[in-house]
């Protein structure tokens, strides 16, 4: 038997060499519903090495993990909700809003009938697990746009987790150089999508690049359609309970 992670020859369940498993599952809700209940906090060398694949291969690292390749990768979620951690607190501890705070903030002042202030109150407490809320809305756009290629929803799941991981340590970083009240505090939300452009571009493949950046843009306007319609949803949930 020859090891996917590394191309050891080697029998038994592990690999001898780096220890990866014989036998790897698709990743589904079980996987999700594990990851959960497990110390996803545990920092070791795999988030610093997940770090710097996400830096120069983006998507091809993330294929490889959805293909099985995962001993030396942190896991999505831990990795996800240690990178948000940890913009939130510099954002904090510079007294700068995090842009969730500022999508909340603007989403309820233009928000009409739902002008609700305990809206933010609730991002400006919980801000690290907001991703949380928006990533399985951006997920469910994600895999409806790519629906004709091999990912299923939950590992559509796992690929915004990542991506998004890496866009907080981007955010973390320009951070540092754009937050004054100008029209330059934009720069990391740009280069947060085109970061989102490239790696999609490098998980999809056997397609043209101009049908993937379609496909991208697609998931966009679908994730913003079916945000819309939620919120419409809710809003008229919320006046028949008046």
């Amino acid at each position: 038997m020859k090891c996917i992670n590394c191309n050891t020859k080697y029998e038994g369940k592990f690999c001898n060499h780096c220890g990866q498993k014989s036998s790897v599952k698709r990743i589904n809700y079980l996987y999700i519903l594990t990851e959960l209940s497990n110390n996803i906090l545990q920092l070791d060398k795999g988030f610093f090495y997940t770090v710097k694949e996400l830096v120069l291969r983006p998507g091809h690292s993330i294929r490889d993990f959805l293909a099985g390749k995962r001993v030396q990768h942190f896991k999505p979620l831990g990795f996800l909700l240690i990178c948000s951690t940890i913009y939130v607190l510099t954002a904090y501890l510079l007294d700068r809003n995090t842009y969730y705070f500022d999508f909340a903030t603007g989403f309820v002042e233009g928000g009409g009938d739902i002008n609700d202030k305990s809206i933010i109150e609730w991002v400006s407490k919980y801000q690290v697990y907001f991703p949380l809320i928006i990533l399985p809305i951006f997920s469910l756009a994600s895999y409806l746009a790519f629906i004709k290629f091999k990912y299923n929803y939950f590992e559509h799941l796992v690929i915004n987790f990542y991506i998004t991981g890496q866009q907080m340590i981007f955010y973390w970083i320009t951070g540092w150089f754009f937050y004054k009240e100008n029209i330059w505090m934009i720069t990391p939300i740009l280069l947060g999508i085109v970061y989102n452009f490239w790696t999609f571009t490098q998980i999809f493949t056997h397609r043209k690049q101009l049908i993937k950046i379609a496909l991208t843009l697609f998931t966009y306007f679908l994730f913003i359609l079916i945000l819309l319609i939620m919120i419409i949803l809710l809003v008229g949930i919320l006046k028949m309970l008046d």
